[in-house]
């Protein structure tokens, strides 16, 4: 047997010991710095708060809302309703509850951000930038303090005119991770921050977005880049798959996804090998016995020879 096969013995040996009786959603993940850790299994990547596709349910959300607000008459259901006759796709009728509500009761932050979503829906950027601006105005904090990525997306917008290849030569946010295998925090900026902010954002967005589209998968690429350095590299791998979907492709990403992929074998290893022992329970504590045997026979043999040869030569 090759020493680099007594290596992944050995660790199989430590694995059926330490995890045999361990029973959980946790899995080995590895960090950018090589760094084998057991962490949470859940999938970073944002998926959107409302599935589009259901109609049924959205319809009956819709509904839902509708009967509240008659059953109130409260500005803010009303204002709630107006919100599902966007996710409906009820753009027209929903600016005009936003309207109705601004000339009623103006300034309130959720008008003018409905307001701002509903235009860029309609293709009117500079209105949607008006009120987006205007929302950030009353209430700088909202939405975690992210309205400033909606901010950059709609002046993007407007300067590309409507040319999606203006997307693939400029970065929305100015950010910058570098060019190596691993991205580097260049901006020295707080990435738990900004991991929080761009996951929000995009959980919104992927709600009415659905590939392709150069903006989500830029931004896909940015939080996968963030995920990457501030939790492990299959949380990147996990959000750089979203942005591909969304068509992002770049020579960067290509050789980021493969340096993290080859760093996430080792994890790989010893979470395929621990599952094999957790469904086959009985079969692992055999080899651990047989192995602990076979280690400890070797180990017997070879003091045996050691002492004799010495022995001899003395």
């Amino acid at each position: 047997m090759r020493p680099s096969n007594f290596k992944y013995l050995f660790l199989f040996v430590c694995l059926l010991g330490g995890q045999l009786g361990l029973c959980c959603i946790n899995e080995y993940r590895t960090l950018l710095n090589g760094k084998v850790v057991f962490t949470d299994a859940d999938n970073a990547a944002p998926f959107g708060r409302f599935n589009l596709e259901n109609n049924k349910y959205l319809s009956e959300q819709l509904h839902k809302a509708d009967s509240i607000y008659k059953a109130t008459g409260k500005i803010e259901d009303y204002s709630d309703y107006g919100a599902m006759l966007v996710y409906n796709g009820q753009y027209l009728q929903a600016k005009s509850i936003f309207i109705e509500i601004e000339s009623k009761t103006p300034g309130l932050y959720a008008t003018a951000s409905n307001l701002g979503t509903t235009y860029e829906l309609l293709g009117q950027n500079d209105s949607a930038l008006y009120w987006i601006t205007k929302a950030i105005k009353i209430n700088p904090n909202s939405h975690e303090g992210s309205e400033w990525i909606h901010l950059k997306i709609l002046e993007a917008k407007i300067k590309s005119s409507g040319d999606n290849k203006y997307f693939l030569t400029h970065n929305l946010l100015s950010l910058d991770f570098g060019n190596t295998e691993n991205p580097e925090n260049k901006n020295n900026i707080d990435l738990l921050k900004l991991r929080d902010q761009l996951y929000h954002q995009l959980n919104e967005r992927m709600s009415f977005v659905k590939p392709q589209d150069q903006i989500v998968g830029q931004l896909l690429f940015d939080l996968g880049n963030v995920n990457a350095m501030t939790i492990d590299v299959k949380s990147g791998l996990q959000v750089y798959q979203v942005a591909k979907q969304y068509g992002f492709t770049s020579d960067l990403l290509t050789k980021r996804e493969r340096h993290f992929k080859t760093l996430q074998r080792k994890a790989n290893f010893r979470n395929s090998t621990e599952g094999w022992a957790k469904k086959n329970p009985s079969t692992a504590l055999l080899i651990l016995i047989v192995l602990l045997i076979a280690f400890v026979t070797g180990l017997i043999y070879f003091t045996k020879r050691f002492r004799k040869r010495k022995q001899q030569t003395g």
